[in-house]
């Protein structure tokens, strides 16, 4: 017993006949309504259930469950298997059927820098012989002429030729 409640270790001994209490403890129970409250609360609790197993005899219960687990087979233990089976594939199409409906969209391709090269054997040509290498240098995609961007009649010999050499 404690300075102000008795000790609960022996509430379920002396319900269960186990022990007796003591002249203190029996003195302190009929002063303290909490202790009073916990011992027929273990009580409660220890009558539970009971009757209903007071006429059950568990060697004989147990003898039966081995029986049983020997005579009956088991659940086939692919069963699990087969399930967690059709978990993965239905998880797999939905993943498919995910990246299918929303694509990543890949950032567009970034077109190279283009190349700046200084070509020193220029530099002695007078200005007639640059126009000249320049006219056959191939435009670029941005620069090609196109039958839409002007009329046939206001353009020169070497645009001609320059548009013939685009299209082919």
């Amino acid at each position: 017993m404690s300075a102000s409640h008795l000790d609960s270790d022996r509430f379920a001994a002396v319900s269960r006949g186990e022990s007796r209490w003591t002249g203190d403890e029996a003195a302190h129970l009929d002063s303290c309504p909490e202790c009073r409250f916990e011992v027929e609360l273990v009580r409660t609790a220890l009558r539970l259930g009971g009757s209903e197993s007071a006429g059950i005899d568990g060697s004989r219960v147990a003898a039966v469950v081995l029986q049983r687990l020997v005579h009956e087979p088991a659940p086939p233990a692919g069963q699990w298997g087969r399930r967690a089976g059709w978990v993965v594939t239905l998880g797999a199409a939905a993943v498919f059927a995910l990246a299918v409906l929303f694509p990543r969209e890949e950032p567009a391709p970034v077109p190279p820098e283009p190349a700046i090269t200084v070509l020193h054997e220029l530099d002695d040509l007078s200005s007639a012989e640059l126009e000249a290498v320049l006219e056959t240098i191939p435009p670029t995609a941005d620069e090609a002429l196109h039958v839409e961007a002007a009329p046939l009649g206001e353009l020169s010999v070497p645009d001609l030729e320059r548009m013939l050499r685009a299209m082919e």
